[in-house]
């Protein structure tokens, strides 16, 4: 029949349109749906200012009214994945400043508007709130003064965890009583201020890999910034639930940079700031150390490198503690041992505490996976330093990260994994980048699917029920990635090594 076109010919010809379509035009294009994505999936449902009158909203909450809420949320990220897809694939065909100017514009346009959503993730914004306000507003210390103490206090009936002093360090702490004192008493204000504050943190680590892979992988520059600034795990759980990693990671990456300028004493006393924040960056002292050591060629340069950086380390250490410090329950160490969800550590304990008992076990098990967690950080600070340089560091932080979060992590949470997705953009292109992509989206299956199926039905499971399932539930897809990551990667060397072995014509 005249006129009439195959499948395989329209197809050819969607192509071959396509193809005509500038690529920053498509970026832009894809810039504009992110941000479409955010307002309609997320933030018109549960925008800030319209919900802001009710305390302790969630998404189980929500559901009741609303039962298709987290499926919409699913078919959100599942949209924002692709695009996020679709917008590094587009990017690395991008030049000039037009390119930069989508990318980063888009992260901005996309980060404004989730500005808007309402935290229905967690209540751990109002969290920080009320501890820089204990500080700020009634001169008490957030370490040793819990929200229970201040019920007068406007953001007491948005707070969850009411007679938990402050699980973050000092560092976090005197900037939240700084921003709350900015913000005053609303919540929409306060809200909005402490997502800014987040929102700032990002821009400087977006900055800091930006200036990082122009310098070293130029032409790699424009995509790997995309792939911090678009992400939408990075994005939602810090522009719209409010969470704070983002601080730390800051810190992290401020560790990279200066590695990467040979300031070592700076390197390491970016790792302490950001401990001071919260205490992951400790574990990855052992890798900056042992790369800054062997980047002084003599003993002498070595000697006069480990004591002034333990100098300088001391000293701030001591002028933050300073102001709050009560003793040894200020560092908050007795609480993290008793708090186990989601992962190997609360299987562990909860199979141990009958034998042992519900407080001997969980010293037991939180001491193990501290040791383990140090050795193999030590292991890969060795590996590291034996080619002592910012990019080894970044593989090292990476791998020690990965590993605690996936097996020695004792309290997992989603939101977590924007810890090693800020290295993701600083990898070689591979396997490992495409872990923490992985990661990233795999674990949004613990408030999206498997917390809904045990966690919203009446009666509630019992505890050791939960925690038995719990982990191995949201960690098996995240595991089973981790062993094809390795398998492919031991696989490329054994492939390189048989190719460099073989006589050359």
């Amino acid at each position: 029949m005249a006129g009439k076109v195959s499948v395989r010919e329209w197809y050819a010809r969607q192509v071959a349109g396509w193809a005509l379509v500038s690529p920053a035009v498509i970026l832009g294009g894809l810039a504009v749906l992110n941000a479409a994505v955010y307002l309609l999936v997320f933030v018109k449902p549960w925008c800030l200012i319209a919900l802001s009158p009710y305390p302790l909203l969630d998404l189980r909450r929500l559901s009741a009214d609303d039962p298709l809420a987290r499926w919409r949320l699913l078919a959100g990220f599942g949209l924002l994945g692709l695009l996020y897809w679709r917008g590094w694939y587009t990017a690395r065909q991008v030049r000039g400043r037009v390119g930069w100017l989508l990318v980063l514009g888009g992260a901005a346009a996309s980060g404004t508007i989730l500005l808007f959503l309402y935290p229905i993730g967690a209540a751990d914004l109002f969290d920080n709130i009320m501890h820089g306000r204990i500080l700020a507003v009634y001169s008490e210390n957030p370490f040793t003064r819990v929200a229970a103490d201040f019920k007068a206090d406007p953001f007491y009936p948005y707070v969850g965890w009411r007679r938990f002093p402050s699980a973050y360090g000092p560092g976090w702490e005197l900037i939240a009583s700084a921003t709350a004192r900015i913000a005053g008493d609303g919540i929409v204000a306060g809200a909005l201020a402490f997502k800014v504050l987040g929102g700032l943190f990002l821009a400087g680590c977006i900055a800091m890999v930006a200036i990082l892979l122009r310098r070293t992988a130029p032409e790699q520059a424009l995509a790997g910034t995309l792939l911090l600034a678009w992400n939408p795990i990075v994005l939602y759980e810090t522009l719209g639930q409010g969470h704070n990693d983002v601080a730390m990671l800051f810190w992290i990456l401020a560790c990279v940079a200066f590695l990467a300028w040979r300031r070592y004493t700076l390197a390491l006393v970016a790792l302490v700031v950001g401990a001071l924040f919260k205490f992951v960056p400790l574990l990855l002292l052992p890798a900056a150390g042992l790369i800054s050591l062997r980047s002084h060629p003599s003993a002498g340069g070595r000697l006069r490198f480990a004591a002034v950086t333990a100098c300088a380390v001391v000293v701030l250490v001591v002028l933050a503690y300073a102001p709050f410090w009560d003793g040894s329950q200020t560092l908050a160490v007795e609480r993290r041992r008793e708090l186990f969800t989601t992962s190997l550590p609360a299987v562990t304990h909860v199979l141990l505490e009958g034998v042992l008992g519900r407080n001997h076990a969980a010293s037991v098990v939180s001491l193990a996976a501290a040791a383990v967690t140090g050795l193999f950080a030590l292991w890969q600070g060795v590996r590291a330093s034996r080619h002592p340089t910012w990019q080894s560091f970044v593989q090292a932080a990476f791998a020690i990260l990965m590993f605690y979060l996936l097996f020695t992590c004792l309290w997992f949470q989603q939101w977590y994994a924007i810890w090693p997705l800020g290295l993701v953009p600083l990898l070689p292109a591979g396997q490992l980048a495409c872990l923490g992509v992985s990661f990233g989206f795999a674990v949004l299956a613990k408030p999206l699917i498997v917390e809904p199926l045990w966690m919203w039905q009446r009666p509630s499971p019992s505890r050791i029920w939960l925690q038995l399932r719990l982990g191995p539930a949201v960690l098996a897809l995240p595991w089973l990635l981790a062993l094809v990551a390795l398998w492919m990667g031991r696989r490329t060397r054994s492939h390189g090594n048989r190719s460099n072995s073989e006589p050359h014509a």
